[in-house]
């Protein structure tokens, strides 16, 4: 009877979540908290002022921990910046090797903004843009953001698609400067391709970019990537 009850407490979901995450500790591995982590010291460290930028935001996991690891680290003067339909993903248009359906992630702007207010966040400290960025990620937009002196410290990109990561980054370059972090959160989707998903968006950023430097940095999660921004480079 006892090691019933004990074996039903152990293959329970709580527990089991808890030793998922204490095995990923004990195999030194750099989850998407940690790299919020070293993004938010790195630049503490180089003294970078700017905003946080994410975009895909789903119900704010990664939205909260910037907030978390902007207190820890003492990051002053950030507006956190969250880009989303709010619909969930458009459709993908890459079949193979794909991994997700329309609409998935979706979480309505209220109900997001309620959560943001469990997790602390104070009015003001946020920005939210609603909407898929081939209709939000204008040239207007971008004009009214530099009119008013934005530049990114952290950006964060959660986007999935290719299209989507490609809008994205066509947005983008205004709001670089040297050391910017930039972090692709399913760098490594698609069975790891180049030539899809998150990496052939950023395959062509760089191609019509030839003036932004982007130095590789930390490998994190299962699928993530970063890079440090150096930006008016020549040759």
């Amino acid at each position: 009877m006892l090691n019933s009850i004990l074996k039903s407490v152990m293959d329970s979901a709580p527990v089991l979540r808890v030793l998922e995450v204490l095995d990923r500790r004990s195999e030194n591995r750099m989850s998407e908290f940690g790299m919020l982590a070293q993004a938010f010291q790195f630049v503490k460290t180089n003294e970078i002022s700017g905003d946080y930028f994410e975009f895909g935001l789903w119900r704010g996991k990664t939205f909260a921990w910037a907030r978390i690891m902007a207190m820890r680290y003492r990051v002053k003067g950030i507006t956190f910046r969250g880009f989303d339909s709010f619909q969930g993903l458009p459709a993908p248009t890459e079949v193979q090797y794909n991994i997700w359906t329309r609409d998935e992630f979706a979480c309505n702007k209220h109900e997001f903004e309620q959560i943001l207010k469990k997790k602390g966040f104070r009015e003001g400290e946020y920005e939210l843009t609603q909407g898929f960025y081939d209709q939000t990620l204008t040239p207007a937009f971008s004009a009214s953001l530099q009119a008013n002196g934005v530049k990114a410290a952290i950006v964060y990109v959660d986007c999935d698609l290719y299209e989507s990561t490609r809008d994205v980054l066509r947005f983008l370059p205004p709001f670089l400067q040297d050391g910017t972090v930039l972090c692709f959160d399913d760098y490594y989707a698609y069975r790891g391709r180049t030539d899809m998903g998150e990496q052939r968006a950023l395959a062509e950023f760089r191609k019509g970019n030839p003036g932004i430097h982007l130095e590789p940095y930390v490998v994190y999660g299962s699928l993530g990537m970063s890079f440090l921004c150096q930006v008016n480079v020549s040759g």
